[in-house]
């Protein structure tokens, strides 16, 4: 029988390694290639607890890329790390400065496209060595799919806004909600979702009292709460808003708590 040497033991090692080793994977995320990879391709929610608590990941920050024309409200975006502060047990949150890319010109987009745009412009991933969870977002110009949502969030923590539907929703006219309103409440409400709200399979984001509006999917029940179905709706948006960005209720807040949030 052939003794094996040293360095024949060792390689057979590191191989076996690489074979268990989510850092050995196809590397299509743009990570370095010597980081234990954190998945950002699962369902929207998944990473709730992640976003939540701090027993995982301390800070967190948001890289934001825009299509030319869209660029984000920076007033929408102040309230954005405002709702993180307030909802999150971070040490630190912060976003970065919005990148322009360049824009593709579509007059609607799918699901498909959006997590292939990612793909191709996202810089900034987690690592699970890391203390900071990143997340994303995307503002295209254009609409999505359907036509009838300013925002979706497609990952577990990305999320994409829609530039077109925007124009459409907000403006300067008498009963019109102002951009800043607007960007402000699709913000929150896409994040809440990936925090686990309403009720998302897998999260851990548990309802502490029913209050799932089950007709209009993971949204809550109560129709002046950031996750009533209407929040995220451009054909309702306007009908349920005055000057103030709603906030979550009881429920919603107690939902978070569950899970390590505030």
């Amino acid at each position: 029988m052939k003794l094996l040497t040293k360095k024949t033991v060792l390689s057979m090692l590191l191989m076996a390694i690489c074979v268990f080793s989510t850092g050995c994977l196809d590397n299509s995320t743009g990570n370095d290639d010597n980081e234990v990879l954190y998945s950002h391709v699962e369902s929207p929610g998944l990473s709730a607890n992640d976003f939540l608590s701090g027993e995982t990941f301390t800070s967190l920050e948001v890289e934001v890329d825009y299509m030319q024309g869209f660029a984000p409200n920076e007033e929408a975006l102040d309230s954005l790390e405002a709702f993180f502060k307030q909802r999150l047990n971070k040490q630190s949150v912060s976003i970065n400065e919005p990148t322009e890319i360049p824009a593709v010109g579509e007059a609607s987009y799918t699901a498909s496209q959006i997590r292939a745009l990612e793909e191709e412009n996202r810089d900034h991933y987690t690592s699970v060595e890391d203390s900071t969870l990143r997340a994303y977002i995307i503002i295209v110009d254009g609409q999505y799919e359907d036509g009838n949502v300013l925002g979706i969030a497609y990952y577990n923590t990305s999320s994409a806004f829609f530039g077109a539907t925007y124009e459409q929703v907000s403006g300067p006219g008498f009963g019109e909600p102002s951009r800043r309103l607007t960007e402000s409440i699709s913000y929150r409400h896409e994040f809440g979702h990936l925090f686990g709200l309403v009720n998302i399979p897998g999260s851990g984001t548990e309802m502490q009292t029913n209050h799932q509006d089950t007709e209009n999917g993971r949204h809550c029940d109560n129709d002046s709460c950031l996750m009533y179905y209407a929040m995220e709706n451009a054909g309702l948006f306007d009908q349920f808003l005055g000057e103030e960005i709603p906030a979550l209720d009881a429920n919603c807040v107690a939902d978070l708590q569950g899970n390590g949030g505030r």
